[in-house]
Parts: C-alpha cells; structure tokens; sequence
C-alpha cells in the first residue's frame, strides 16, 4: 500500500470512530447524576390554519402536543409524543379519559400510533358517540395517564370559546 494510501485508510479510521463515538449512547459510560423529582407539566394552547385547537403538555421527560378539531370533529384527537430519555413504544394510551363540565367520560381505543422509540404520533378516538358528549360542553379534558415520570396531564380544551 503506498504512503497516500495509508494516509487516506487512516483518515477513515478516524472518521468512523468518530462517528460511531458521536452516535453511541454516553448514559453507560457517564456517572450517574439524580435527577429532580418529577415536575407537573406546563400546558399551553393554540389554533393552527386548519382550525384545530392544540395543547401542549411539557414535563415529566416527554412532550405531549394533542390537536383537536373541535366539536365537528369528534371525539378524535391527534397525539404526538416527543422525548429524549425513555421508550415511548410500550404506551398504547388506551387508559385515557375525556371527560366534560358535566361530569360525563368517554373511554379510549387503543392508540392508533405506530412504535417509534423516542417519537409516536397517531390518533385517539374514544368509544361511543361522542355528539351529545360534546353538545353543549363548556369544557372537555383529556387526561393521559402513565406518559413519562409524570402520573396524570391533563389538557383542557373550551369548545365555545
């Protein structure tokens, strides 16, 4: 092998340690640092073009972002769920509650979301009709259970309004 061609093996050697170091979880190697106890999620709101209204629920490790279309819509939300520490392929979300001002509650389907790892996204419906759930409700939550450190998050929504 000549001297340019050893130069070049060389230099992808060292590239691909780098990469391969770059790409490698650091958590079996890195001292263990405790962390906070679990923190309430913070929750905000927002409609995007399509008119859907979108809550956003940050805390216990995980991201939830839920849109609904409102009342016209149905009982039908689109989930997305986004972290960095855990595996988010065991949920199926079908613990979830929604439930309105009057005190009436829809049960979840499984979760239409395909595994992901870090990231999910897909649908939750709920059984039942959901027409005179939705009739008149001043408010309607959604409450997901078990997602991250957190116990309960709760995501509120004002048909109304």
């Amino acid at each position: 092998m000549t001297m340019n061609g050893q130069r070049a093996l060389a230099g992808f050697l060292v590239a691909t340690i780098l990469v391969v170091a770059a790409c490698s979880s650091s958590a079996s190697t890195a001292p263990t640092i405790p962390t906070a106890p679990p923190t309430p999620s913070s929750a905000t709101s927002s409609a995007n073009p399509t008119g859907a209204m979108t809550q956003t629920s940050d805390g216990g490790q995980v991201t939830a972002v839920v849109g609904w279309a409102g009342p016209a819509g149905g009982a039908v939300f689109d989930v997305t769920l986004d972290t960095h520490s855990v595996d988010l392929d065991a949920l199926d979300l079908s613990d979830a509650i929604l439930r309105n001002d009057r005190g009436e509650t829809l049960t979840a389907q499984p979760w239409a979301a395909p595994k992901g790892g870090h990231h999910r996204e897909g649908t939750l419906t709920f059984e039942g009709d959901s027409s005179p759930f939705l009739a008149g409700a001043k408010w309607i939550e959604l409450v997901l259970t078990g997602v991250g450190d957190l116990p309960e998050r709760t995501l509120r929504w004002e048909p109304g309004a």
